[in-house]
């Protein structure tokens, strides 16, 4: 009998959306193959660990949370994870990052006997990508080829971001999709009135965002088109869902445009298939994302979706989809939200469509669990 291959997922435990595609993975991969164990950089409590535990996981630390010195941060991440990456014992150590620094952890990885690296991409752009930083991040790029032995991308955008021109002229990667487990979000008219009820927004106007508050998501901005939606629509509510470093900052802007008694902070929840069918129209105007899981689980609820026309085409794949530039006044962006929250659907029929346009996990799975075990190296 071939052995188990252990697979040890360098991937944060928290509420993210990358958490999700692997968690998600790991809900449908053949246990008796393939065994994720996970290594991450909080040396705390993650919202989502017990859930890996449930799945059979172990979590791995390198506690970088206390370096304030990026310098001293960068020297112990890579050394003290050469110490726990070999003591994890993986077959293959899967890099789930978001830029070319992330590479790093492979060097870690090879230095502590794995043999088997792969690489995903799940960015497309950076924030400040200029100077010194954006030749720093060329370099790494360029270790990619020599420290990976396959690569991964969510979406071709993430790919042409992350990966030099030699793996993409090759085409030496694959792209994973952010696959969800559909029949979770499918719409249910009795979920609906149930959470709205819930929610205490029985006749309201709810519009819903789902992020980590982070310069990424961009939440100055759509707090300013929520401001120009209420102008027009009393009724409207603003639920934001997740948490981060930009928290306090929101709120306070929050609090500056006189809303607080619309702008909901939910935190994170286990309920956000629910809370989607409870939405009226779905506000996403991140500066560049990969591949938004949170794109695919709103189509699959059938909520309208207004994003920033960066995000890659990939995840346009019903008519639900509505980019608007960032260039675009927010009243702009209000007025398509409200247009958007108006038209008439079946919102129970779009699980179908997202199964076709191959968002769905149970294949994705097959996909990354055929490539697991071409390159593990026993």
């Amino acid at each position: 009998m071939r052995k188990k291959i252990k697979v040890l997922q360098v991937a944060p435990l928290g509420a993210g959306g990358v958490t999700s595609l692997i968690l998600n993975i790991a809900e449908k991969i053949d246990n008796e193959k393939v065994q994720f164990d996970y290594l991450t950089f909080y040396d705390r409590k993650e919202f989502n660990e017990d859930r890996a535990k449930a799945l059979g996981g172990k979590k791995y630390v390198v506690p970088i949370d206390h370096y304030k010195n990026p310098l001293i941060r960068s020297l112990f991440k890579f050394f003290y994870a050469i110490k726990v990456i070999h003591s994890s014992e993986a077959d293959i150590i899967h890099i789930n990052g978001s830029k070319p620094y992330d590479v790093l952890v492979g060097v870690s990885a090879k230095l502590a006997g794995v043999n088997t690296v792969f690489f995903h991409s799940h960015n497309s752009s950076m924030d400040n990508e200029n100077g010194i930083k954006k030749i720093i991040m060329d370099l790494f790029k360029k270790l990619i080829p020599i420290i990976s032995d396959y690569n991964l991308a969510c979406s071709d955008l993430a790919a042409q971001f992350m990966f030099p021109s030699q793996i993409l002229k090759e085409k030496k990667f694959t792209v994973i999709k952010n696959a969800i487990d559909v029949e979770k979000y499918r719409f249910s008219e009795e979920v609906r009135s149930e959470y709205r009820k819930k929610l205490n927004v029985e006749n309201n106007l709810v519009i819903g965002h789902i992020g980590r508050f982070m310069p990424q998501k961009n939440h100055k901005f759509l707090i300013d088109i929520f401001s120009e939606i209420y102008k027009k629509r009393s009724d409207a509510i603003l639920i934001l869902i997740g948490n981060g470093e930009l928290f306090d900052n929101v709120k306070q802007y929050v609090e500056k445009k006189q809303l607080s008694k619309v702008v909901r902070f939910y935190g994170t929840t286990n309920e956000v298939p629910q809370i989607l069918q409870a939405m009226d129209c779905f506000l996403f105007p991140s500066f560049f994302e990969g591949l938004p899981v949170v794109g695919v689980e709103v189509q699959a609820s059938g909520l309208p979706f207004v994003l920033t026309d960066t995000i890659t085409k990939e995840v346009n794949f019903s008519d639900l989809v509505n980019y608007l530039s960032l260039e675009d006044e927010p009243e702009k962006w209000a007025d398509c939200v409200i247009k958007c929250s108006e038209l008439k659907r079946n919102r129970s029929e779009y699980p179908e469509i997202v199964k076709k346009a191959g968002f769905d996990i149970s294949e994705e799975t097959k996909k990354l669990t055929s490539l697991y075990e071409k390159y593990a190296k026993k």
